[in-house]
């Protein structure tokens, strides 16, 4: 399974020179070849993102004559940064930055260059330089099983919206996307407090063919009321879906949306997505992130399709001061309560968790399960696991490792959840079900 530890890119090429032989002799004697193939986890191309000021391109070779060399286009700019071995077996690396702004996307071009059994052998690298980082290949690492938080949807000027199970990315965490269609603007309204993260996330598939701005407003909080935050991203006609990354501090120097509980000014009120075109375009996963997961979704246009209990729910405003919204569920009593889903998908592995917040006045002992389709992974209601809840009405972060709920963590990405359930216990406070790497 391919896993996205971070959206940081760390780039590497590999450059393969295929030799031909003479008789039994193993010794390299010609340069047939000169393929440049990516070797990285991430799209095929090389991705120099503003933010993170440069990227590597690393080369390895054998039977030239000389080390290769490397010219760049346009404000495209390569430092060798490491030589190793000997033209006949060797390797080079190249430290590429971009000298000059870029609004949307930009492409250049290194061109690598090299000599050997008197040829010359060339090849060229795309270089995608961008203000954010955009992957077209991506999974999902987190799921939000459910936070209990309310998410209106509000349009103007003419936008319209729908849910769509038509055009949904193929590693999100569901069967939903939001389809926008018209020039005017969509608000998703979601109290989120997202204490250590770093980057405003979110999937997107652009107009089929119009290129088109895209223009995100931020509401927050603040000490006096509430302030507004705009940033333009330009978005190429086109059918793929991209995950993009935006770091807070390109969307204001001084946007930083923590609720007060948690240290901060306050936190983010809505999201609005206006364009500057009559396109139809698709989002999801709207979320804030740090380098290495999802900390807080603000919208996946996913729904229960069933919210079951024996005892009797309620919603209560009492929140962990780590939580990322305003409700919690109460839970007034023992007995059976969990979520069914028609899909939830996650790309998860050995160590990750399924993870929730809770608030006991005893402790207490629940059992937690997790079924599959047709229990694929071996995860079903009697792999559940005993956890204990601490008593003394304080809220605590309890982590369940998912290897333990079944025997394969993959089947949560192939097969899919299609329940989180909890039994036994007493009244008990929850909030942030969610699957997660472990911290």
């Amino acid at each position: 399974m391919r896993r996205t530890a971070t959206l940081l890119f760390k780039i590497s090429f590999a450059v393969l020179l295929t030799v031909g032989l003479v008789g039994c002799d193993d010794s390299p004697t010609s340069v047939e070849d000169f393929d440049v193939q990516p070797a990285l986890d991430a799209p095929s191309g090389v991705s120099l993102v503003l933010t993170e000021g440069t990227a590597d391109l690393s080369l390895t070779y054998q039977g030239l004559d000389d080390h290769p060399s490397l010219e760049t286009t346009g404000n495209l700019q390569a430092e060798s940064a490491n030589q190793s071995g000997s033209p006949r077996s060797g390797e080079q690396r190249w430290s590429l930055s971009y000298d000059g702004d870029v609004e949307g996307v930009v492409t250049e071009q290194a061109i690598v260059q090299a000599a050997g059994d008197g040829r010359t052998v060339a090849d060229t690298v795309n270089v995608t330089v961008s203000r954010f980082l955009i992957q077209s290949e991506f999974s999902s690492t987190s799921a939000s099983v459910s936070d209990f938080e309310e998410r209106p949807l509000s349009t103007s000027g003419g936008a319209t919206v729908d849910t769509t199970e038509m055009v949904v990315a193929e590693n999100s965490t569901g069967n939903e996307a939001l389809e926008v269609s018209g020039s005017g603007s969509v608000t998703i309204g979601r109290t989120t407090s997202v204490p250590g993260a770093s980057r405003f996330t979110f999937l997107l598939r652009g107009d089929e063919s119009t290129d088109f701005t895209l223009t995100f407003s931020f509401t927050e909080e603040t000490g006096s009321g509430t302030t507004t935050h705009e940033l333009d991203v330009q978005v190429p006609a086109g059918t793929e879906w991209a995950k993009y990354a935006i770091a807070l501090n390109q969307i204001s120097s001084d946007f930083n949306p923590v609720a007060s509980r948690a240290g901060g000014n306050g936190a983010l009120q809505s999201i609005s997505m206006a364009t500057d075109q009559n396109v139809t375009y698709y989002v999801d996963q709207l979320a804030f992130a740090n380098e290495s997961q999802a900390l807080a979704e603000v919208h996946d246009f996913e729904e229960t399709t069933l919210e079951y209990n024996c005892p009797a729910l309620e919603s209560t405003q009492d929140v962990a001061e780590m939580s990322n919204g305003v409700r919690a569920r109460n839970v007034t009593g023992g007995g059976c309560f969990g979520y069914n889903y028609d899909l939830l998908f996650v790309d998860a592995e050995a160590g990750d968790v399924l993870s929730f917040w809770a608030k006991s006045a005893e402790e207490q002992t629940r059992l937690v399960f997790v079924e599959t389709a047709e229990g694929a992974g071996g995860y079903n209601f009697d792999n559940g696991v005993n956890v204990t809840i601490p008593g003394g009405n304080e809220w605590t972060k309890v982590e369940v490792p998912v290897e333990t709920l079944g025997d394969d963590p993959s089947a949560l990405q192939s097969a899919g959840i299609t329940n989180v359930g909890f039994d036994g216990g007493q009244q008990v406070l929850i909030d942030d079900i969610r699957f997660e790497p472990s911290n």
